[in-house]
């Protein structure tokens, strides 16, 4: 009877190590605005309910050597997990950080607790409007049936880290530029189109102040495009965290 609580016991923290893993990185339960008491609660009552449904495991280490190892390789999963979750909101940022470069408000730059650091203006809100379509697209109560699945699929007391698993998480990363590439892209192709227009201006009234004017101008010019873009924006999120989803079930079953 002892040996079988201890077992659960070690079960239980080998479920935290890995929902703590996931939600370093996860959108919205690895952002800063979530208290760590109510984190904690919250990853206390997520082990506690899977413990229940999951069959107890009798292929435990006996030592704690290797118990340590299984911990460090449950927190591994949790990672890659939560990795994954977060590359739209990241491909969101990256976007964000492309228009700031391109309008010249890489200067108005402020510190955000939840990026640890400076942020620029509409990086920050790409970044809080990707959170926002996010929770919108219940794509949180999502990661947590992805994160129950992970617990069927990928066992406890073992893991594969395959290079189809090292691949897949390549390509993955490569989709956040092209992610931020496709948000950003009709701003980007305006600002252009602006530029060009400009130097062609200054070609033929040299005594105009173009460089003085092109500041207002880029400003007004993406601020408007952003905003008339904001349709198309939400429809593309939508579709990128549906897409994103079966990303961090194949990536789960690609550990198995």
């Amino acid at each position: 009877m002892m040996e079988q609580a201890f077992i659960i016991f070690m079960m239980f923290l080998l479920i935290i190590v890995r929902i703590v893993g996931v939600f370093i990185q996860a959108p919205i339960w690895g952002s800063q605005h979530i208290p760590k008491q109510i984190l904690a609660g919250t990853i206390s009552v997520l082990a506690l309910n899977i413990l229940m449904l999951l069959p107890i495991n009798s292929k435990m280490p006996g030592n704690l050597t290797a118990f340590g190892q299984l911990l460090l390789i449950q927190f591994l999963v949790g990672l890659v997990i939560g990795y994954v979750s977060y590359l739209v909101m990241a491909g969101a940022q990256f976007a964000g950080e492309l228009l700031d470069i391109q309008l010249g408000l890489s200067t108005a730059a402020s510190f955000d607790p939840a990026a640890h650091g400076t942020i620029n203006l509409i990086r920050r809100f790409k970044f809080y409007l990707a959170m926002l379509l996010y929770l919108i697209f219940d794509g949180h109560h999502e990661l947590l049936k992805a994160l129950y699945r992970s617990f069927e699929i990928v066992p406890l007391n073992g893991i594969n880290f395959s290079g189809k698993l090292i691949n897949n998480l390549i390509a993955i990363t490569n989709d956040v530029f092209i992610i931020g590439i496709q948000l950003a892209a009709p701003m980007l192709l305006a600002l252009f189109v602006t530029q060009v227009a400009l130097g062609l201006l200054s070609r033929v009234a040299p005594q105009m102040n173009v460089f003085m004017l092109s500041f207002p101008l880029n400003i007004l010019i993406g601020l408007s495009l952003l905003w008339i873009s904001l349709p198309f924006i939400k429809t593309a999120l939508r579709n990128l965290f549906a897409l994103n989803m079966s990303q961090v079930l194949r990536v789960i079953w690609y550990m198995k």
